[in-house]
């Protein structure tokens, strides 16, 4: 498990379960808690590199971001139409590697 510990326009720090690369471009998609229209499910897509790495916590400068529109089950391993889930979720894809979800 993880989560976001401070997001600014520059930059996100997070926990995550396994260590990060230094310098790896990474991709990070954030369950958004404030849904468009009060219907919408959102999720906040930011890209960057890996900036500051540490035990079980790394650092991404942001480059570029954009809200994207997305399934209540998005963040939800394994189920595809369920929204019991209350916290927020953040989805970690490093380079072309495989992506490692992590609830927030």
């Amino acid at each position: 498990m993880g989560e976001v510990l401070n997001i600014s326009s520059c930059g996100v720090l997070f926990t995550t379960e396994r260590p990060l690369t230094l310098h790896a471009e990474a991709t990070l998609s954030v369950k958004w808690p404030v849904r468009l229209l009060n219907s919408v499910h959102l999720r906040l897509v930011v890209a960057g590199k890996i900036v500051r790495v540490g035990h079980n916590q790394a650092a991404l400068q942001i480059q570029r971001y954009e809200f994207r529109t997305c399934s209540p089950s998005f963040f939800v391993p394994g189920t595809e139409d369920t929204v019991s889930r209350s916290s927020l979720g953040l989805q970690i894809q490093i380079a072309n590697y495989a992506v490692q979800r992590v609830g927030v």
